[in-house]
C-alpha cells in the first residue's frame, strides 16, 4: 500500500526551546526500542521459523516498532529546527512503518530488520554531522524480560 506522505519539514530553520536535547532524547528512545526489543532478537535467531516465544518476539517487536514510531514522530518536532535532519528522521519512519506493519503480520524478514538498522545507523551519522547526536536509551517494558 503507497503512502500518500508529503513532507512535513521546513525549508528554513524554526527553533525550540532545548530542540537539540529534546531531539536526543526521543531519537534515542527509538533507537533503544529497535535495537532491545526488534534487532537484538534478529541477532539471535528469535524470528525463526520454530524459535522458542516466536509469536511473543514478534509481538514485542511489533509493540517496539511502534513505539519507535511515536518516538521518532515526537524526535522531528524537534529536528524541524533543521531542515535536513527533519528529512532524515521523516526517511527512518517511512522504513519503520512498513517494518512495524510487517511485525505485527508476523512477515517480517532478516532484510526487513537490516533495512530497519541501516536508516536508523543512517538518521544517528546524519544527526552526528549536523550537531543533533544521539545515543541509544534503554527501554523496558513493564513485565516483559
Amino acid at each position: 500500500m503507497e503512502s500518500e506522505h508529503t513532507s512535513t519539514c521546513p525549508t528554513s530553520g524554526n527553533a525550540k526551546r532545548f530542540a537539540k536535547t529534546r531531539f536526543a532524547l526521543h531519537a534515542g528512545l527509538a533507537l533503544g526500542a529497535f535495537h532491545r526489543y526488534i534487532y537484538k532478537p534478529l541477532r539471535s535467531g528469535g524470528f525463526r521459523a520454530g524459535a522458542e516465544k516466536r509469536k511473543r518476539t514478534f509481538l514485542k517487536a511489533a509493540v517496539a516498532g511502534a513505539f519507535a514510531l511515536h518516538q521518532l514522530n515526537v524526535a522531528k518536532g524537534f529536528a524541524i529546527a533543521n531542515p535536513s535532519l527533519c528529512k532524515g528522521v521523516e526517511a527512518v519512519e517511512s522504513k519503520f512503518t512498513s517494518l512495524t506493519d510487517k511485525l505485527k503480520g508476523g512477515s517480517a524478514t532478516p532484510a526487513d530488520l537490516e533495512a530497519g538498522k541501516s536508516s536508523m545507523d543512517s538518521l544517528q551519522h546524519n544527526a552526528i554531522g549536523t550537531g543533533y547526536d544521539f545515543k541509544e536509551q534503554n527501554v523496558t517494558v513493564p513485565g516483559a524480560s
